[in-house]
């Protein structure tokens, strides 16, 4: 994965996020659908929002990789790479 990726995840987070929540704000001022139809689309925001704070965590754990894997590779530069095949 590379930064590209991480930022790509982190849009969509967002994205999904704005969407879910103002489409929530709608369905909690807007009487005119019945409280049954407001109450499943809420609990499909939940839903939603869950899936893109754990998509927001990927992100922030694979930042971490990215850049934990640049220092390895900084520190480690000109040294052997032990073979994990064996």
């Amino acid at each position: 994965m590379t930064k590209k990726h991480v930022w790509i995840l982190r849009v969509a987070s967002l994205w999904t996020f704005y969407v879910w929540a103002v489409l929530v704000r709608n369905m909690i001022l807007d009487k005119s659908n019945s409280l049954a139809f407001r109450a499943i689309h809420i609990a499909l925001a939940i839903v939603s929002i869950a899936f893109a704070a754990v998509t927001w965590r990927i992100s922030i754990f694979m930042a971490k990789e990215i850049k934990n894997r640049k220092k390895n590779k900084v520190i480690g530069e000109g040294m052997a790479l032990p073979n994990s095949s064996k």
